[in-house]
């Protein structure tokens, strides 16, 4: 099988494409705090990684244009949230410029006051240990003093857009007395997983058609949907970052898939809309093509079961 190269060249030529690239690189996502006297830092980053166990140190980077530069760069200590997988919103607020972040956001002093919120599935509270200027961000060293695992589903960061970490079904077999072999994953989750694998896939070739990513095709149907959405909104709608929503109409300004309105706001192009309604086309006649084998009552007892699953605990 032969795979084409979508992009390619120097970082500094295309910025956005580069970071296209590094978005192939699936992380977590945390919300690193810090306080400073009366002043508190908040800000999502997926740049958290360990660097020693002996000293146990860890290390994110820090944007030199961020508004929370003055409290990192002074904070004695500093504290990781690593986010469960329902803090989608969380992640999205504190990814936001501007504005209280802390405000109506429940949370408690952690080792020198860093802020550190409940129902994360980690923390590390660390002692600021150095700082190391790179580029056009520092990199914030810590010395980890105390940590807390909670034993909850991450949330993952790759392609600009947030998933769940789920484990690969295995593809192991095994004999039977009869000598006939029989997959051992056939569990609930196992077959959801394998089915959700199947028709993700067998989409994207009706996505690729469209000539666009599922950011922008997300992000163009929000759009046409909501066309007074800011990027916030857009990128709580999407499950994206608004850097990722940033990227995503640019690229689709460029398509001539949207255009600038004079408020600063985008609009849906003719062009724009012809491919929205193509890939909702796509969407339902692949769908049908899918189920095709399945009788009414059949396919009506599947949903039931799939709403029953994903429906919130009472």
């Amino acid at each position: 099988m032969t795979y084409e190269t979508l992009e390619s060249g120097d970082p500094r030529d295309d910025n956005r494409a580069y970071r296209r690239a590094l978005g192939h690189f699936a992380t977590g996502v945390t919300i690193i705090t810090a306080r400073h006297g009366d002043q508190l830092g908040g800000m999502t980053a997926n740049s958290f990684s360990s660097v020693s166990l002996n000293p146990p140190l860890i290390q994110w980077a820090l944007g030199k244009s961020s508004q929370s530069l003055s409290v990192f760069s002074q904070a004695a200590h500093f504290a990781v949230n690593v986010l469960a997988s329902d803090q989608v919103e969380l992640a999205g607020h504190f990814a936001r410029s501007g504005g209280d972040k802390f405000a109506g956001v429940e949370w408690q002093s952690g080792l020198g006051d860093a802020p550190l919120f409940k129902g994360v599935a980690a923390t590390f509270e660390c002692r600021t240990h150095s700082t190391i200027d790179a580029g056009d961000h520092y990199i914030m060293l810590g010395e980890v003093q105390r940590f807390s695992r909670n034993g909850r589903p991450l949330l993952l960061f790759a392609h600009g857009r947030f998933g769940l970490a789920v484990d690969y079904p295995a593809a192991a077999k095994e004999s039977d007395a009869n000598g006939n072999g029989t997959q051992i994953t056939d569990t609930t989750l196992g077959l959801l997983w394998d089915a959700f694998s199947r028709l993700s896939t067998g989409f994207q070739a009706e996505r690729d058609a469209e000539g666009m990513t599922i950011t922008q095709g997300r992000v163009l149907s929000i759009v046409e949907r909501h066309p007074e959405a800011t990027t916030d909104a857009i990128a709580r709608k999407a499950f994206v970052s608004p850097t990722a929503v940033d990227d995503a109409i640019a690229a689709l300004l460029e398509l001539g898939f949207a255009a600038r309105r004079p408020n600063g706001s985008c609009a849906v192009t003719p062009e724009g809309l012809v491919r929205v309604l193509s890939l909702r086309r796509r969407a339902a006649a692949f769908e049908a093509r899918q189920l095709a084998h399945l009788t009414p009552e059949e396919l009506e007892t599947a949903r039931k079961v799939l709403k029953s699953l994903g429906a919130p605990e009472a």
